[in-house]
């Protein structure tokens, strides 16, 4: 995620974990009770007969829908907003201008920077001109102590006149350093100019606010005349001028509870549900599971973040509550009503119609069925036993947070 955000998890809605206690608690509750008048509501010997099939295993939560990138848009520079360019729905690309702040100081700050540029482009020059000048005369002097003291060797010219040159050729050498001194001096004032307009130029330019990504504006908070103050000096962190999203890539962050999040994994398939689409489900599917987990309340969640893959996800919207329905598994086999299975010691037993009672391997179950992995066929016919002996701990529900969803159970039977 970025700030372009690159935004590392977004917001988590979580419903408070004693509602959610109690909402399992009662929901196990209820499918006992049912289980219990399903079995009652079976007449002891009523006879069914098994059929192959398949129970989904899956693990509920309930998270809110959110983009995968949401910037909130902010001005490095402070001033007063002139010009709004963009309404709330409106679509915008990267870069694309947004909003426009009073430029006048900053038109002003880079002609005052671009003078002095100017000013010390020209005092450079003259710095060279007195280099040239500094060396010509140099030269001039070497030349002059040079004939001196060929004629102080001939006779020809005094001792002091050969001192006497000798020292103005020293001072001419000497003057050249001093000029070079001046002009390095002048061109490190030049580069400070240069950086001085490159400086205004960058704030001249962030009086233009543009969209950071690509994506749909959610909300614009100020108006034409507003005062913003800038995100980058503000201790407060600046005034927040708008919203912009990547539609296009939507996500469901959920909490599940330790109980089941040993079975949730990246790549599984998601069915999404949502308040303002009830007769519908979006697909989705298990990008990240948080490695860690969050204690709250004694109860231990981890983050699930899943990604939207539907086709019509253009119809959810970002903020919307969801419930989660991830498959953890698929299990296939021979399907027989819990109504016909007891439990004999450790091992469960079914009764043939022919009255023959039969040991099963069992598998995963609805609530309502049980897959047999091994002991009947299909097509086999056995018989219901009294609700007394009808083992009621086959109803796999979860007293933990997130175990039922608000639909409840733990799986559901194609």
């Amino acid at each position: 995620m970025t700030t372009a955000t690159a935004r590392p998890l977004l917001s988590r809605f979580k419903i408070p974990y004693k509602t959610l206690a109690l909402v399992a608690l009662l929901g196990a509750g209820g499918a006992w009770w049912w289980s219990q008048q399903q079995n009652a509501a079976t007449p002891a010997g009523e006879t069914f007969t098994v059929a192959r099939g398949e129970v989904r295993q899956t693990a509920e939560a309930t998270g809110r829908i959110e983009p995968h990138v949401q910037v909130e848009v902010k001005s490095r520079a402070s001033g007063e907003i002139i010009e709004v360019l963009v309404e709330e729905g409106d679509v915008v690309e990267a870069g694309q201008v947004l909003f426009r702040l009073d430029a006048r100081d900053a038109e002003r700050a880079l002609e005052d920077a671009q003078v002095t540029l100017r000013r010390v482009t020209a005092d450079v020059g003259q710095s060279r001109a007195n280099i040239s000048v500094a060396q010509a005369q140099a030269e001039e002097a070497e030349a002059a102590r040079s004939l001196s003291e060929r004629a102080a060797e001939r006779g020809l010219a005094s001792a002091e006149s050969t001192r006497s040159a000798t020292s103005t050729a020293q001072v001419a050498t000497a003057t050249v350093t001093l000029r070079q001194a001046a002009l390095r001096a002048s061109q490190a004032t030049l580069a400070a100019a240069r950086l001085a307009v490159q400086d205004a130029e960058q704030r001249l330019a962030e009086m233009t606010i543009a969209a950071p990504v690509a994506g749909t504006v959610l909300d614009v908070t100020v108006e034409r005349g507003s005062i913003v103050a800038s995100a980058i000096s503000n201790v407060s962190g600046g005034t927040a001028l708008a919203t912009v999203a990547d539609l296009s890539d939507l996500r469901v962050v959920g909490s599940i509870d330790e109980a089941q999040i040993g079975r949730v994994e990246p790549g599984q398939e998601v069915e999404i549900r949502v308040d303002a689409y009830p007769d519908r489900t979006f697909a989705g599917q298990v990008e990240r599971v948080a490695p860690l987990g969050v204690e709250e309340a004694n109860i231990v969640t981890f983050d699930v973040e899943i990604v939207v893959r539907d086709e019509q996800a253009s119809l959810l919207r970002s903020g919307m509550s969801a419930d989660l329905s991830i498959l953890t598994g698929l299990e296939e086999g021979v399907l027989v009503p819990l109504a016909a299975v007891r439990t004999e010691g450790r091992s469960r037993v079914v009764q043939l119609a022919s009255g023959e009672t039969r040991r099963i391997r069992s598998g995963a179950t609805d609530g309502r069925r049980l897959v047999v992995l091994q002991g009947l066929e299909d097509g086999d016919e056995v018989r219901a036993v009294p609700s007394a002996d009808a083992p009621v701990a086959a109803t796999t529900m979860s007293l933990m947070p997130g175990g039922g969803g608000r639909r409840g159970g733990g799986g559901g039977m194609r």
